[in-house]
């Protein structure tokens, strides 16, 4: 008996598709920003001809779609044969990830917040529910939980007062950890997850 080490394209793809979520995340923030003004003035087709709202649509929909599609796509990996705790955190993270974004897309705007806690607590109880698992290393799980304290931390400012989080621009604060931190970490989960161990197949001879 002999161990063949074999390719893990659908694996692979499953990663890619997270990554490309979290790097596509960053800059549509980035570009929602700018269209958003300097003050709370849209600057609409500033940006290839798009306005506020069609940016926030993308920004709200496609990356937590592509991150959702990879989650789905690992959930082998991840969760099937982890551990109960590892699928109760699973199931939520999909939840606050593809409901929000079906939102987004069928209002065709940027929705508010309900589902940021929801991810975030899927996330760290993933990231504990794996802490036994080979092909989620320590720096994959450091990742998930960075990303849900930020999903957390974006959900909490969101709270503050209208007039107090508007008088300190307080949507770009808020921004910065719901999208342009939580898009980066998504990113480096995907990049930690593909150096996890390869699996190994036994070939009888």
């Amino acid at each position: 008996m002999w161990a063949e080490k074999t390719p893990d394209r659908v694996g692979f793809a499953g990663v890619m598709a997270v990554v490309a979520g979290g790097l596509l995340m960053a800059p549509l923030w980035l570009v929602f920003a700018t269209v958003h003004g300097p003050t709370s003035f849209n600057e609409d087709r500033a940006v290839l001809g798009g306005s506020m709202l069609f940016w926030r649509m993308l920004l709200g929909g496609i990356p937590n779609l592509l991150i959702a599609t990879g989650l789905v796509v690992l959930s082998s990996r991840l969760a099937l044969v982890t551990g109960r705790l590892a699928r109760v955190g699973y199931a939520p993270l999909l939840i606050g990830l593809i409901v929000p974004a079906l939102i987004d897309l069928s209002i065709q705007a940027l929705g508010a917040p309900f589902f940021l806690p929801v991810a975030a607590t899927g996330l760290v109880l993933l990231a504990v529910g794996t802490r036994h698992n080979p092909r989620v290393g320590k720096p994959s799980r450091v990742m998930l939980v960075s990303i849900g304290a930020s999903l957390a931390i974006a959900f909490a400012w969101a709270l503050l007062p209208g007039p107090l989080s508007d008088s300190i621009g307080g949507y770009r604060i808020y921004g910065v950890f719901a999208h342009l931190g939580a898009g980066i970490g998504w990113a480096q989960f995907g990049a930690s997850t593909l150096r996890a161990r390869t699996p190994t197949r036994d070939l009888t001879s």
